[in-house]
C-alpha cells in the first residue's frame, strides 16, 4: 500500500485551532502529547476538516490511481462510515465497515464509489462500540506510484534560530525518519546568517551562505540538489518552515502520482496569529499579486469545499511552500534579493499548479511587515515586470507606479513612498544595476538610515486619545474635496483635526479615513506594537516633486530601458549567470536517466550566457 494522506491529529506542536483536525463529539477526546483519539462507548470522530478529509477534484484532476481505502490502528470496535460532502449539494455516504482493532495491526477499509465523483471532500465517521482508541489513520492506494520522486527541501535562514530549529527538529521526525520516506526526503538549511548550530546528518545539510537574501539562498541550495544529480523535485520553505509536517508527505505523494511530470504543488498560507484564517491558497499576477480564496474560515466545511473549487487559476505560488520539477525549470530565479522571485520563476516556467487543503504554512501577516524597504522591493519587481510586458505601454507602467506611489503618500508613510521613487531610479539604471547589488546592502543601509522609518515599536495606548477608523461610505463630494485639496495638504493647519486616529496596521493606509487628521496611529493589535505618522506638508510635496522628476527621466528613456532589462532577465534567469555568481560551486551533473520528473521532462538546460562577475560563497 501506498499512503496518500495521513490524517493529522491535534499535538502540541502545531498550533492551531481542533477543529481544523477532527470534529468529535462529547464522548470522544483528543490527547496532544501522544497524538491519539481517545472513544468512550457511542464516541463520534469526524474527518471532514482541513487536515483530515481527502479533496476528490484535486487527486482525480492531476492522478490516476484507481483504489482507495482507510488505513486504522488503534484498539477498540468502531463503525466506519465513508462519505463525500459536495459543494451546494446534499452529502452522499458511500459505505460502512464495522472493525475491531488490535494494537500493533493495521486494518485497511476498502472505499467504493468515490471515482464517480469528480469533485468534493471524501471523510470518513468513526463510532465507537465500547470504548476504544485511534492511533493514527490514513487513506491509503494499492497502486503503485507514477514516478519516483526524490524531493529535495530547501530552507533559506537568516538570524531566526529560534523559529528555524524547531521547525528542523520536527520535519527531522515526522518526514526525513518516517519509514515509508527515509531516502526520498532530504532538508538542505541555506544559512544567509553563517550562525546556525546546526549538525548536519544523511538527510540534513547546512550550507553557510554570503546573504543574497532569499533569491540567493534558495538558488545555492538548488544548485546544490542539482550538482548530486539524484534529486527530481525542489521545495522550497521559509525558514521557519512553520507547518505541519504532513503538508510535506502530501506534497511528496501528489507528485509521486501525478499524470503531469510538470505539476509543481503550491501550499496555501495560514495566518500565525489566526491558525483557522486562510491568507492564499495559490495566487495570480496580472500586473499585480491577486491572491485567491483570501479571507476563508478554514474550520468550515462550506469554506473547505468553496476553497477546492478553481474559480480562477493560479498561475503563482510563494516560496513558503513551494514544490516543483527540477527538470522543468526553463528560466532559474530572477536576482530580486526577495520580493518578487517567486512571482517570476513560477509565471516564466509555466507549471502546472496545484493547490490542495492539508498543504499549508503558517505566516506572519504581510501587512504587519511592511514597510519602507518591502515597498522598494515591492515596487521593484512590479515596475520590472511592466516594462518586461511589451503588451503594456507607458500609460500602464505610470498607472502601475502613481498606485506603487501614492497609496502610501496619501496615508502619510513618506518613507514608503520615497522607497517608490528609488526603487524607480535604480531601474533607469538597468539590468547593471541587479549585478552590482545582489546583497542590496548599500540600499538596506540607505533605507535604514531614513527617517521617520515607519518602524513598529511597543505602544501605551493610554497614551493616546485615539479615534476609532472611518466606518460610512465615502460619499462623491468629499472624494471630491480630497482631490481638489491633494489629500488636505492644500488645506490651512486651523481646518485640520487635531486627535490621532486608530488604523490598523496594514499595507497601506486608507487615505479616506486619515483625510484632515493631523497624526494616524498605525497599531498591529495582536502584538500591541505600532508607530505614529504626521500630516507634514513639507514632506509631502517633496516627495511628490521628486516622484515626479524620476518618472519623467525614466519615461524619456523608456524604449531604451524595456530592450536593457529583456536582455538584462533573459541573462539573468540561467543557470550559467548563478553558476558565476557562485562560482566555487562545481559544474552540475546530469538528471537521472531512469524514472521520475527528470527522465519524463527532458533534460536540463544551461542556456548561453555572458559570464558575470564572481560573488564568494
Amino acid at each position: 500500500m501506498n499512503i496518500l494522506q495521513t490524517v493529522v491529529l491535534p499535538n502540541l506542536e502545531v498550533p492551531a485551532s481542533e477543529d481544523m483536525y477532527l470534529r468529535l463529539s462529547p464522548l470522544a477526546w483528543c490527547e496532544l502529547g501522544r497524538p491519539a483519539v481517545h472513544f468512550e462507548d457511542g464516541g463520534l470522530a469526524w474527518t471532514d476538516t482541513f487536515y483530515g478529509s481527502f479533496s476528490l477534484g484535486v487527486w482525480q484532476a492531476h492522478c490516476d490511481f484507481q483504489s482507495l481505502f482507510v488505513g486504522l490502528e488503534g484498539e477498540g470496535h468502531f463503525v466506519v462510515t465513508v462519505g463525500v460532502h459536495r459543494l451546494g449539494q446534499g452529502d452522499v455516504w458511500l459505505g460502512e465497515h464495522a472493525v475491531a482493532l488490535e494494537r500493533g495491526a493495521r486494518a485497511d477499509l476498502p472505499i467504493t464509489g468515490w471515482r464517480s465523483h469528480r469533485e468534493g471532500l471524501l471523510f470518513f465517521r468513526l463510532r465507537a462500540i465500547g470504548p476504544g482508541v485511534i492511533r493514527s489513520a490514513r487513506y491509503l492506494t494499492a497502486d503503485p506510484v507514477a514516478r519516483d520522486v526524490r524531493l529535495g527541501i530547501v530552507v533559506t535562514h537568516f538570524n531566526r534560530q529560534a523559529q528555524v530549529l524547531p521547525a528542523i527538529e520536527r520535519v527531522r521526525r515526522h518526514v526525513l525518519e518516517r519509514a515509508d520516506l527515509e531516502g526520498r526526503i532530504s532538508l538542505t538549511v541555506v544559512d544567509n546568517s553563517r550562525n546556525l548550530p546546526l549538525e548536519p546528518t544523511n538527510s540534513l545539510k547546512l550550507i553557510p551562505n554570503r546573504n543574497l537574501g532569499g533569491t540567493g539562498g534558495y538558488m545555492r541550495g538548488l544548485l546544490d540538489l542539482i550538482d548530486q544529480g539524484t534529486y527530481s523535485h525542489a521545495l522550497f520553505m521559509d525558514d521557519d518552515a512553520s507547518c505541519e509536517p504532513e503538508s510535506i508527505a502530501r506534497a511528496h505523494a501528489l507528485l509521486g502520482h501525478a499524470r503531469n511530470p510538470r505539476l509543481a504543488v503550491a501550499g496555501a498560507l495560514l495566518s500565525e496569529a489566526e491558525p483557522w484564517h486562510l491568507l492564499e491558497k495559490g495566487a495570480r499576477f496580472s500586473g499585480h499579486c491577486e491572491p485567491l480564496h483570501t479571507g476563508a474560515d478554514m474550520r468550515r466545511v462550506d469554506a473547505l469545499l468553496w476553497c477546492e473549487r478553481e474559480i480562477k487559476r493560479p498561475d503563482y505560488g510563494g516560496w513558503w511552500f513551494f514544490a516543483f520539477p527540477v527538470a522543468g525549470i526553463e528560466r532559474f530565479p530572477f536576482p530580486f534579493f526577495v520580493r518578487g522571485d517567486d512571482v517570476f520563476f513560477s509565471v516564466s516556467n509555466r507549471f502546472e499548479l496545484a493547490t490542495m487543503n492539508g498543504i499549508a504554512c503558517f505566516g506572519e501577516d504581510f501587512g504587519q511587515k511592511h514597510g519602507p524597504m518591502t515597498a522598494y522591493l515591492d515596487a521593484r519587481y512590479h515596475l520590472l515586470h511592466a516594462l518586461l510586458d511589451e503588451r503594456r505601454g507607458a500609460r500602464a507602467l505610470l498607472r502601475n507606479a502613481r498606485r506603487q506611489f501614492l497609496r502610501p503618500l496619501l496615508a502619510y508613510h513618506y518613507s514608503s513612498a520615497r522607497a517608490v521613487t528609488l526603487a524607480l531610479r535604480h531601474l533607469a539604471q538597468g539590468p547593471a544595476f541587479f549585478r552590482e547589488n545582489l546583497d542590496l546592502a548599500d540600499v538596506r543601509a540607505e533605507i535604514a538610515s531614513w527617517t521617520p522609518a515607519e518602524k513598529m515599536l511597543p505602544l501605551d495606548r493610554t497614551a493616546f486619545d485615539t479615534r476609532g477608523p472611518r466606518r460610512r461610505p465615502e460619499g462623491r463630494l468629499r472624494v471630491l474635496l480630497r482631490a481638489l485639496t491633494l489629500q488636505g495638504f492644500l488645506l490651512p493647519k486651523p481646518l485640520l483635526k487635531n486627535r490621532v486616529l486608530l488604523q490598523r496596521k496594514a499595507f497601506h493606509g486608507s487615505p479616506a479615513s486619515v483625510f484632515r487628521y493631523r497624526r494616524v496611529l498605525y497599531e498591529h493589535f495582536p502584538s500591541n506594537t505600532g508607530y505614529v505618522a504626521e500630516h507634514d506638508r513639507r514632506r509631502f510635496f517633496g516627495e511628490l516633486g521628486r516622484f515626479i522628476g524620476a518618472f519623467a527621466a525614466f519615461l524619456r528613456r523608456l524604449p531604451e530601458l524595456r530592450r536593457a532589462h529583456r536582455r538584462g532577465f533573459d541573462e539573468m534567469t540561467t543557470l550559467d549567470f548563478w553558476r558565476a555568481v557562485y562560482a566555487g560551486v562545481p559544474k552540475s551533473k546530469a538528471m537521472p536517466a531512469a524514472t521520475g520528473a527528470g527522465a519524463e521532462g527532458g533534460a536540463l538546460q544551461e542556456p548561453a550566457a555572458t559570464p558575470r562577475p564572481t560573488v564568494s560563497a
